[in-house]
């Protein structure tokens, strides 16, 4: 198993464990009395309640598929997709001068012996692991799908060592200057 695979597990693995959490959390928040879940999104206009059932179902069936679902590629855009919808959301709540920009969490927060602006930060974070990882493993799988179609009978170039590639390559009678005459 490549060291791209075993990454892209671990990243999968990690996400499905943050996403069944948060799920978790927002559902047990919309469970609560907390006159705040009655009041309407400031950008999807309907209640913080049923954002929270929303969002955590969503969640909560991400984090199951990432468990036990097919290959990493369906995985790995399916994380990204979460994450371009939370980031467009945050942009969103921002753009409208919303002051308390993402109560992701609910009011389960009031419980944990952090700051609200640490969770606040956290919650950053939390969506750059998603976003920023998603893309990027992502990219690689699209890169190793292009050097499959270049070289079809072989195996993907990132997987062989670097002398291997420029001995294949002086045997097409390539090298350094050529290119250039």
């Amino acid at each position: 198993m490549s060291i791209i695979r075993r990454i892209q597990d671990g990243y999968i693995h990690t996400n499905g464990v943050i996403l069944l959490v948060t799920a978790l959390v927002k559902l047990a928040s919309a469970l609560s009395t907390a006159p705040v879940l009655d009041w309407l999104d400031s950008l999807l206009q309907f209640s913080n309640r049923h954002l929270f059932v929303l969002s955590g179902m969503l969640e909560l069936g991400l984090s199951a598929f990432l468990f036990l679902g097919c290959e990493g590629r369906a995985k790995i855009f399916f994380i990204a997709w979460q994450a371009d919808i939370y980031l467009v959301y945050r942009v969103g709540l921002w753009w409208a001068g919303t002051p308390n920009l993402c109560n992701c969490l609910g009011n389960l927060t009031d419980k944990f012996p952090v700051a609200p602006g640490i969770i606040y930060q956290i919650g950053w974070i939390l969506l750059g692991w998603l976003f920023v990882g998603s893309h990027v493993l992502g990219m690689f799988e699209w890169l190793g799908n292009q050097t499959a179609r270049i070289h079809p009978n072989n195996e993907s170039k990132m997987d062989r060592p670097i002398h291997i590639l420029y001995e294949q390559n002086n045997n097409l009678g390539i090298n350094g200057s050529s290119w250039l005459e």
